[in-house]
C-alpha cells in the first residue's frame, strides 16, 4: 500500500480539499479524523467531530484506543488498497496514526509540516509501506 499524507493545521480545509487531492493522485481510500473513507462512503471507525472534547477529538483523530486502530486495520486488510490518503494537522501526526495501524509511514520529507498551509491545505507526500 503506497501511503500519502496531507498535512496542514486544524481548519485549513483538509478534509474538504482530501476528495480532489485523492482524485488528482489517484488514491481512493481516505483516513480523516478515525474515520476510514472509500470512494463516498464511510467503510470503518468514528468521527473525532463526535466526541465530546477537543482531548476526545485529538485521541479519537491519532487512534489512541488500541479497538478503534484495529477497526481501522481489520477494514484496511479486507479493502487492500493499493494507496491511502492519511490527514493530520502534523507529520508526526501522521506518523503516530500510521505506528498504530501497523503501517510504515510516508518518506522521510513527503509529509512534513508547511508554513502558510492556509493557502493551500497542506501538501500531500507519497510513500510506501
Amino acid at each position: 500500500m503506497e501511503i500519502f499524507g496531507l498535512v496542514g493545521p486544524s481548519g485549513t480545509g483538509k478534509s474538504h480539499r482530501a476528495s480532489f487531492v485523492a482524485h488528482h493522485l489517484g488514491i481512493d481510500t481516505i483516513l480523516d479524523d478515525g474515520l476510514l473513507i472509500q470512494g463516498p462512503r464511510i467503510v470503518a471507525g468514528r468521527s473525532a467531530k463526535r466526541e465530546a472534547t477537543r482531548l476526545g477529538a485529538v485521541r479519537r483523530a491519532v487512534l489512541s484506543d488500541p479497538r478503534h486502530a484495529a477497526e481501522l486495520r481489520a477494514a484496511l486488510d479486507r479493502l487492500a488498497p493499493a494507496r491511502l490518503l492519511v490527514l493530520g494537522t502534523s507529520s508526526s501526526m501522521i506518523e503516530t496514526i500510521l505506528r498504530r495501524l501497523g503501517c510504515a509511514a510516508p518518506a522521510a520529507g513527503q509529509a512534513g509540516d508547511r508554513e502558510g498551509a492556509t493557502r493551500d491545505g497542506g501538501r500531500a507526500g507519497a510513500g510506501g509501506r
